[in-house]
């Protein structure tokens, strides 16, 4: 219900608000169809449309999908990793955030290229972009996670892989939780690029059909969904988050109550 409250109820008042004032505007100048379709005009060619936006959207779906929670899983294993070893996070961290000079339409061609054209590698390339995230902000949660606990087991002979266990995996939560909010931002983004560079169905191949052919109002209707389709992936990481953290409180709370 927060995010209801904090985040959808907003955003919708907005997108109402741009529509109205991008109506207005279209009306007013008298700009050709051909140039700025009218609102009105966009949601027709959708909605005439809606049947082959469907079937790429579901393509678009699965890519980013499945490419989204392999980076999450990767960018989890690779914060326990550099957790684990100063000597690899020193090597590996910077190697990690130069990566990130890299656009995903500069590597996701060499990606495409070397694999083939099926899903495989066009969800390489989303899972490449969502990983990043959830590896830094993971592995920075798991080195600021309690520094008393941390030092109270490691004084005990507690090894490292219990530590991680105990204290830093539970206490870097709110960490992945908002690397994985930022890759959800990403991943749709990612999914239109590969699909550009090698796919015979998607939202990036539909965009470029209607693109091709001159078709605006095809063309504004497939924005419109790619940018829906960003923003509900991005809300449902964030009450998939919200929803974590509550049962970690819980959690934490019942074993207080049991432990008094």
């Amino acid at each position: 219900m927060r995010v209801l409250r904090r985040q959808i109820l907003p955003v919708a008042g907005a997108v109402v608000g741009v529509v109205l004032l991008w109506g207005l505007l279209v009306w007013v100048t008298g700009v050709p169809a051909y140039l700025v379709p009218a609102p009105w005009q966009v949601w027709e060619a959708g909605w005439d449309d809606r049947g082959l936006i469907g079937e790429h959207l579901l393509a678009t779906l699965r890519i980013a999908v499945a490419g989204f929670a392999l980076g999450v899983a990767l960018g989890i294993g690779m914060a326990v990793l550099l957790t684990l070893s100063d000597l690899l996070r020193r090597g590996t961290e910077p190697l990690l955030i130069a990566s990130q000079a890299i656009p995903p339409v500069i590597f996701a061609p060499i990606v495409i290229a070397v694999l083939g054209f099926g899903d495989w590698p066009k969800i390489l390339v989303v899972m490449l972009g969502a990983f990043f995230p959830v590896a830094i902000s993971a592995s920075v949660a798991m080195r600021d996670a309690d520094r008393t606990l941390v030092e109270l087991l490691t004084s005990m002979g507690a090894s490292r892989g219990t530590v991680l266990r105990r204290v830093r995996l539970p206490g870097s939560v709110p960490g992945i939780v908002a690397g994985a909010k930022i890759s959800a931002s990403y991943v749709v983004f990612s999914a239109i690029v590969a699909e550009w560079m090698g796919s015979s169905v998607g939202l990036g191949v539909y965009l470029q059909r209607s693109r091709a052919g001159y078709q605006t109002d095809q063309l504004f209707a497939a924005v419109g969904v790619i940018a829906l389709l960003g923003v509900l992936l991005f809300w449902l990481a964030a009450l998939a988050g919200e929803l974590v953290l509550a049962h970690k409180h819980t959690t934490a709370h019942a074993d207080k109550e049991h432990q008094s």
